[in-house]
């Protein structure tokens, strides 16, 4: 057995267990929002006591994934939600979990093989305070705006009611899904071409933003809003909680990558130069030389 098919096997144990004890007070309390809160409140503090025992914060990598189809699908059987805003909710949380979820297994190596994120700060601070950072950073902040996200999909779920506007919210999400579907694509197939290389991932959308991935995954939060949003137009506001998703990647995660790619890559400083950092825009370089030859002409 290999590494990669063992790690697997103790994460498909960890979570099943996870999953499994959570359940419990999940059937026990009243209220989607509460008992959905507690269900991954108490998944997550099982999964960061299975991370700190392999001394491998990357057990918990595929909860973001994972939990959102969890949760829907509890949640319908739990209160009979069977109405076509629940089933196109859950059809596409599934789809978006199971690339998501794909793409993780393509890059994972097996236990003990920890996200680099997790190893630089396992490296500066003392074993306490990594725990501690685990624990808030690293576990539960994730889990806390998944759920903030996913509250727009809940509360659609238990409309009977059917706005053909939510399909904007439908094509929105289906096109965060493809986005990232190109994106990881793209990039695999540029490192394996490349191995060895440190040289910066400029083709296909990469070409055009430095983060797609993470404009895939913000869209796809905010479609899921738009979907709500159109369903009720009269509170919309109840459904804000996928703007924490969007504040965490443009915060921590795409500064985080940004440093350290500049640290990897001599490239990287130029490519920043001439593509934009998340949307996908015109190279500024090319439309510099564009409009130069223009003059010129």
């Amino acid at each position: 057995m290999n590494e990669k098919t063992k790690g697997l096997i103790i994460d498909i144990a960890v979570y099943a267990a996870a999953f499994g004890i959570a359940s419990v007070p999940f059937a026990l309390i009243s209220g989607m929002f509460a008992s959905t809160a507690v269900f991954t409140a108490v998944a997550t503090a099982l999964i960061f006591a299975a991370s700190a025992a392999f001394s491998d914060v990357s057990v918990y990598d595929p909860y973001w994934s994972v939990a959102p189809p969890v949760m829907v699908a509890a949640n319908i059987v739990k209160y009979s939600l069977f109405n076509v805003n629940s089933y196109i909710i859950l059809a596409m949380v599934c789809i978006w979990s199971a690339r998501l979820t794909a793409n993780w297994y393509c890059a994972y190596r097996g236990p003990g093989n920890e996200d680099w994120r997790y190893s630089m700060y396992r490296e500066k601070c003392s074993p306490i305070i990594f725990q501690l950072l685990s624990l808030v950073g690293f576990h539960f902040m994730p889990t806390a705006v998944v759920y903030a996200g996913l509250v727009s999909g809940l509360l659609s779920m238990r409309e009977e009611r059917f706005s053909a506007l939510s399909l904007a919210g439908v094509a929105v999400m289906a096109g965060a899904v493809l986005l990232e579907f190109v994106s990881d694509t793209a990039i695999h197939r540029f490192i394996r071409e490349n191995r060895g290389v440190k040289r910066t991932c400029d083709v296909s959308v990469w070409r055009y933003s430095r983060h797609p991935n993470y404009l895939g995954e913000m869209s796809f939060w905010t479609g899921m809003f738009i979907y709500y949003a159109a369903l009720c137009p009269g509170k919309w506001y109840m459904g804000l909680g996928f703007l924490s998703i969007i504040a965490l990647f443009l915060t921590v995660s795409v500064p985080m990558m940004e440093r350290h790619n500049l640290e990897r890559r001599s490239d990287y400083a130029d490519y920043m130069k001439k593509t934009s950092a998340v949307l996908i825009l015109p190279n500024r370089k090319k439309n510099t030389e564009q409009i130069s030859k223009e003059i010129n002409e």
